[in-house]
This record gives structure tokens, C-alpha cells and sequence, in this order.
């Protein structure tokens, strides 16, 4: 009698048997976010197992911030679960999102399918509770929104977008979506239809690429690469690349890396690059998953339990590949600037393993787990759950703006561009919008416009003042070639609050620090300037879009501060500024870490007299120059970010 492997023509019977399971698993989950998902409806979070937050020391090494691991679970039980590792303290906890939110129903909710930072928001797609978490950087939450079956996200500019299947196993043809939404309103705002059950996605330049797996199609998966305009959201073109494709990569040069997983029974799986629409390599190595950093790809082989190492300039192996034999499903991996991660499903119905490597591939340390660890974000702030025992304080601060507290910018040329202005807009959705340009150090930058401009902000916690600087503020100044003594400077003035009220705004006393500039004859301490909209004319060749901020109503608003004398002067041809000694923002390169910071001891008050503050919660940057250029236009002050020096 024929064996059914030779009769099928079936070489590798144990490889056809792993696919047939991985298969079966797929159909089995899709048939209970259909079947299970109801009843859930009816269930309260009393019925369901609470996770304790546990903390367990896992590592003595010492790196920058953290890192959160979202735990798939299992479908239809309702056991997403996010743990964190402090990679500072080498902390790991369990259910951290649980213990930081105590009174959320459902807590997480069911299957967590990707995590990312973004701004000053950590997102979380939850799919079969069909729901984007969002949260704060330290996981607590601020909203959900509202998605069917979504799977993916990719984010640029101030929208997030987020793929998803839409359909169900029982209509498998039905084409998938992707979603817009609006990171400061969190509203869905444009729909587009792509390939079917779209996955992983990503953003180079203004082209979203979207991998249509056709995941529910079982026997005739899709073989496509969506490709989305973003400024018209529509679809333009559909890129063949390969069956099954899930996961997609962009690398430094551009270059799109496409996992396609191929037919599970016959397989086939390869690695796709492509510029744009043209494919560059065929890569045949099973990939189940992909991390990119530096010139390296990181493939994920989950059949062959390694991970190949893929140069992005030439494409051919960096080295051999990481045997990952001890395993039992190697699952998510991640690629940092000083470690890679590796997670190991395990038996998929269990607690996982997190292991951490260095580049060589020895591994540092491991970790338990929550159910099916798929998804890793690294963050910068490193984030403490628990108080010393002793009785002191021990919570860990983020170095990094928290949040935005007021943004009036002075008419200028960038102003509606940075951050961008879309209609509907107000005054609370643009100081959202500067906080994911600056918050956290997200890499941003924010014009504050005219003389008297000014953005306020804060961090998580109150800024000690302590012996020498205290508060280093970027902007995006720089030097003339050869010369330390011109270059761009546009500085701001930098006023500091305390909180005296406890009210927890912006409304106390203001103190200004005292710069290089203060006692200087040309400096005007009290000035006053109201701008209109009707005196909206500064335009020049480049920026003819509006300059007064079209998000106040009103037609007219007063700015007040202290104007600098000119610093301006034409050398070799060409207009550069006087770079000021100390004391002002936007002054000094980013690089002289010392000349872009600030004591809070410098504090004055309104009749210069000097003031003691301990400790400020509200800092405050104006434009205090009042130039305007014949070729680039007006002077106008710039923040990128904000670092207390006090936290590592």
C-alpha cells in the first residue's frame, strides 16, 4: 500500500505536518473570533483570572530605558497581556499594563497583534477585541479606538494607520481595509480597500505599502503589496512579490524587505526586496518574522528555529546563521541599537521566553513570559512600579518633555506647517500635535513663529533645581563654517512656574532666566504686540499658505515679553546672526550640550531681582528676536526637545 506522503508527492513529511498544524491553528483561531468573541460580551472582568503584577530581577546589565512585550494569547480568552523589562534596573513585570490600570474592564482584551511608540503615546493593536489601545508612555490608558479585526500599524506625520481584515473565515474574499486615524483626535478619518486580509504595512516617503496575505484564503493566498497614496488615499498600484505575503520592512536605503510565507503545505517561502515597484533580490529562506538595524536584516526562520543575517547592501549573509535548536517556536524578535530580542512561543498555550542576545549571539539573560510574547517595543523611559520599601521614593522619571501645556505661535512662515495644521484643528489638538513632535524624544521640531511666539511644557515630574545646569533645551541652531562666533541663531527667552496652586496648569507666576543678553541696553524688557488676521502678509517665494495660526477663532490675539536688540549681520554674502554667549534657546548647536542649557539659579523676577526656586514644573519658550530676512525670512525660535539633567 502507498504511503499518502508519496501519493500527495510530499518529500519531508515532517515539515508538511508542521505546516498542516500552523495551518489548522490559523482556521482554529479565526473560527473562535467568530464563535467565542460573543459570549465574551457577556462576561465581567470578576469572572476572568486576574494577573498579579509580579517584579523579578532577570539581569545585573545596565542599558537605557525599557522595553514592553505584548503577549499575543490565546483567542477567545481574553489574555493579551503587556509585560515591561526596566533595562536600567533589569526589572521584569508582569501584566504591567494590569497593575497601571486596575479599573479597566477586560483589561487588555484579546490578542495582542502589534505594539509601537509613537509621540507621546504607546499604541496597541488588540485584534479580536477588533480595538487600537492607547495609551501613555507608561501604559496607562487614554483611549481605544474603534477597529474591525485590525492587525497592523504604521504611523507618519500625525496619522496612524492601521490595516485590517474586516471580513471573517466565513467570507474570506472579502477585501481588507486600512484605516487613517488622527493621533490628536484619535478619529478615523479616511478608508481605503486593498488586497485581501492586509497584515503588516509601511510608510517610505508619502507611499504606504500594505502586505495583502489573504490569510482566510487557506489554499489560494494573496500575492500582493498594496501600494497607497497618502495624499489622496487611494490605492495606485498592486505589486506582485510572492504568496502569502505578512511581514514588511523598510531599511536605510529605502528598500522594502517582504516576508512571504508561501503555501504551508508546499511551502516555498522566501524574502522579497524591492525598490518602490521593482524587485531587487529573491532571497528563498523561511521567514516567519524580520527585524532591520543598521545594514543588517535579522530573518526570523521560525520552520528552521534560526535567524539568518541578511546584509541590506548587498544581500547576502553577514554571518552564519543563530541556531535557535532550543527553541520550541521561535516567535517575535527585535533588533536594537545594543541588544537583539528573540521570543520563544513555547507550546502557544503557555507562558513564553524573552532571551536577550549581543550581536555575536551570545545570549545575556532570559525571561518569563506571558502567553505567545509576539510583539516588542524598546522605549526611552524607563518606568517603576514600586517604592522602596524603606520608604523612599525609587519611581524612575522620563529625562523627556511629558506633555504640552499651551502653543501660541507668532505669525511666521512654518507656523500651520510645524506642527501641520488640518482642519478642525483647535488649541488642544495642536499642543497634542507638539507633543509628538517633542515629547519623549521623538526627534520633532516646533516653530514658534514671530517675536513673542512661545510653547509651554512639562515633564512627568517637577525640575530640581541643583548645583550647576540643570535643563538642557534643543532647537536647531548651527554655526558658520570656520566661525563659533556667527552662525543661525534665532534665540528664545526661557521663563520657569512652579505649580504654587496645585492645579496642575500653567497659570503662576512666571520667572525669566537670565541670559548673556538681560542687562543690555538694546534689550526692551516690556513690549507688547497684537497680531491680526487681516496683517496676515508675510509671504515669501516658499510658504504662501497662511501665517496667522488658523486655529484660533478669534481675529486678533497679544503676545508679551522682552525683545532682544538685532543680531544680524552680512558677512561673505550672506546674513548670519551673532551667537549669544549663554541663556537662550536655539542659540548654539545642538552639540554644545553646555551652551544649550540652562540653571535654574539664573531665575528673575519681574524687576530682576534674583529668586531661589527649588524646583519648577512649567517651562515656557518665546521667540524674543523680531527679524525678518530678504531670503529666508523671518527669525524664528525652534524647540526639537527638552532633557532634564538630572535623569539618566
Amino acid at each position: 500500500m502507498h504511503s499518502i506522503y508519496k501519493i500527495l508527492g510530499i518529500k519531508n513529511k515532517d515539515r508538511f505536518a508542521e505546516g498542516i498544524k500552523t495551518g489548522m491553528l490559523r482556521l482554529f483561531r479565526a473560527f473562535l473570533s467568530i464563535v467565542l468573541i460573543p459570549y465574551s460580551l457577556f462576561s465581567c472582568r470578576h469572572d476572568d483570572v486576574i494577573y498579579p503584577t509580579i517584579g523579578t530581577h532577570v539581569t545585573d546589565e545596565v542599558r537605557e530605558g525599557g522595553l514592553y512585550i505584548l503577549c499575543e494569547g490565546n483567542m477567545g480568552f481574553n489574555k493579551a497581556r503587556l509585560d515591561y523589562i526596566n533595562l536600567h534596573s533589569g526589572e521584569y513585570y508582569a501584566n504591567w499594563y494590569g497593575a497601571q490600570n486596575p479599573k479597566q474592564m477586560k483589561e487588555l482584551g484579546d490578542v495582542g497583534n502589534d505594539i509601537q511608540q509613537y509621540g507621546g503615546k504607546l499604541y496597541a493593536v488588540i485584534n479580536c477585541s477588533h480595538k487600537v489601545e492607547v495609551m501613555d508612555p507608561k501604559a496607562r490608558h487614554i483611549a481605544q479606538v474603534d477597529i474591525p479585526n485590525c492587525r497592523y500599524m504604521a504611523f507618519h506625520g500625525s496619522k496612524m494607520y492601521v490595516s485590517a481584515y474586516v471580513g471573517s473565515i466565513a467570507d474570506p474574499d472579502m477585501l481588507g481595509s486600512v484605516y487613517e486615524v488622527d493621533t490628536a483626535t484619535l478619529q478615523i478619518t479616511r478608508e481605503v480597500k486593498v488586497g485581501h486580509q492586509p497584515d503588516e504595512l509601511c510608510v517610505i516617503d508619502d507611499r504606504l505599502y500594505v502586505a495583502n496575505s489573504g490569510g482566510y484564503l487557506t489554499n489560494r493566498y494573496d500575492s500582493t503589496l498594496s501600494v497607497i497614496d497618502l495624499n489622496s488615499f487611494t490605492e495606485i498600484e498592486q505589486i506582485p512579490v510572492g504568496l502569502n505575503p505578512t511581514r514588511v520592512r523598510a531599511d536605510e536605503q529605502k528598500h522594502l524587505w517582504v516576508c512571504c510565507q508561501g503555501n504551508y503545505s508546499s511551502r516555498a517561502p522566501q524574502v522579497v526586496v524591492l525598490d518602490h515597484n521593482r524587485v531587487l533580490k529573491r532571497i528563498a529562506v523561511s521567514c516567519s518574522n524580520i527585524s532591520i538595524y543598521g545594514n543588517t536584516a535579522y530573518v526570523l526562520d521560525g520552520e528552521n528555529k534560526a535567524v539568518h543575517r541578511i546584509s541590506t547592501i548587498d544581500y547576502t549573509p553577514v554571518s552564519s546563521p543563530m541556531n535557535l535548536s532550543s527553541y520550541e517556536h521561535p516567535y517575535g524578535i527585535l533588533a536594537c541599537s545594543d541588544a537583539l530580542y528573540i521570543t520563544d512561543a513555547k507550546n502557544y498555550v503557555s507562558s513564553g521566553v524573552l532571551h536577550c542576545y549581543d550581536y555575536d549571539g551570545r545570549e545575556h539573560w532570559i525571561a518569563k513570559t506571558g502567553d505567545i510574547p509576539g510583539h516588542l517595543c524598546r522605549v526611552v523611559g524607563a518606568y517603576d512600579l514600586y517604592p522602596d520599601p524603606s520608604g523612599g521614593d525609587t519611581t524612575r522619571h522620563s529625562p523627556y518633555i511629558a506633555k504640552v501645556y499651551e502653543y501660541l505661535p507668532a505669525m511666521g512662515q512654518f507656523v500651520n506647517e510645524l506642527p501641520k495644521y488640518e482642519e478642525g484643528d483647535d488649541a488642544a489638538s495642536m499642543c497634542r500635535k507638539c507633543e509628538q513632535s517633542i515629547a519623549n524624544n521623538a526627534g520633532g521640531m516646533v516653530s514658534l513663529g514671530g517675536w513673542g511666539g512661545y510653547i509651554t511644557f512639562g515633564f512627568d515630574h517637577p525640575v530640581e533645581n541643583r548645583e550647576g545646569l540643570d535643563i538642557q533645551i534643543l532647537g536647531n541652531a548651527f554655526y558658520m563654517s570656520g566661525s563659533t562666533e556667527y552662525g543661525s541663531s534665532e534665540p528664545g527667552i526661557v521663563l520657569v512656574s512652579r505649580d504654587e496652586n496645585g492645579n496642575g496648569q500653567p497659570d503662576d507666576t512666571w520667572f525669566e532666566l537670565k541670559g548673556s543678553l538681560y542687562d543690555d541696553p538694546g534689550t526692551q524688557h516690556f513690549v507688547s504686540r497684537t497680531y491680526t488676521r487681516e496683517s496676515d502678509t508675510l509671504q515669501n517665494p516658499f510658504h504662501k499658505h497662511p501665517y496667522y495660526p488658523q486655529w484660533i477663532k478669534e481675529n486678533e490675539y497679544t503676545v508679551t515679553g522682552a525683545l532682544l536688540p538685532p543680531q544680524t549681520k552680512v558677512i561673505s554674502g550672506q546674513n548670519v546672526q551673532r551667537i549669544l554667549d549663554f541663556g537662550y534657546v536655539d542659540n548654539k548647536p545642538n552639540t554644545d550640550k553646555e551652551g544649550t542649557s540652562f540653571d535654574l539659579s539664573w531665575a528673575v523676577d519681574v524687576a530682576g531681582q534674583a529668586v531661589n526656586l527649588p524646583s519648577v514644573d512649567f517651562i515656557r519658550v518665546y521667540n524674543a528676536v523680531d527679524e525678518v530676512l530678504p531670503q529666508t525670512g523671518e527669525l524664528s525660535t525652534e524647540v526639537s526637545g527638552a532633557i532634564d539633567l538630572h535623569v539618566e
